[in-house]
């Protein structure tokens, strides 16, 4: 994996977990098209492959805040 700065990767987390956040309020509420169901699976993975970057990180670095306060979890 390229190295990226753990500030960068904690805003990425962020980002997706936000960009997660507005597509799953558009499915909810019924205006969803088939575009923004594959949107959402690509964000998803998205999160899936930082998430393994964070806690790959997070054994090394013990000033890391746990990955779930990131997302808002």
């Amino acid at each position: 994996m390229p190295d990226i700065e753990n500030h960068t990767l904690v805003i990425a987390i962020q980002a997706v977990a936000w960009e997660i956040r507005s597509l799953r309020e558009v499915v909810a509420s019924g205006e969803a098209g088939l575009d923004d169901y594959q949107l959402l699976d690509d964000w998803l993975h998205a999160a899936e492959d930082l998430e393994r970057a964070y806690d790959v990180e997070a054994k090394t670095l013990a000033n890391l805040p746990p990955y779930r306060e990131l997302v808002g979890a």
